[in-house]
C-alpha cells in the first residue's frame, strides 16, 4: 500500500530557479494541458499556461506518449 509507485503522468521541465525561487513547467501525458508551477519558500502555487489568446496551452497528448 506504501511502495514508491512510478506515477509518470507529468513531464517536468524546469523553467527557472534560484536560491529562494523554483519555477517549473508541468505537461500533463493524459491530456496535453500545460501547467506553471511557482515554489518560493514555504509557498507553492499552480496555474493553468496560457497562450497569447487566454486560451489553455494544449499540446497533442499522443505525442507525448510516443516519447516516453
Amino acid at each position: 500500500m506504501f511502495k514508491k509507485d512510478t506515477y509518470n503522468r507529468f513531464i517536468v521541465e524546469a523553467c527557472g530557479q534560484s536560491k529562494e525561487m523554483a519555477c517549473y513547467i508541468l505537461t500533463d501525458r493524459e491530456t496535453g494541458i500545460q501547467y506553471l508551477l511557482n515554489r518560493a519558500g514555504a509557498g507553492t502555487g499552480i496555474t493553468p499556461l496560457l497562450d497569447e489568446n487566454g486560451n489553455v496551452s494544449k499540446v497533442d497528448p499522443q505525442t507525448l506518449k510516443s516519447n516516453t
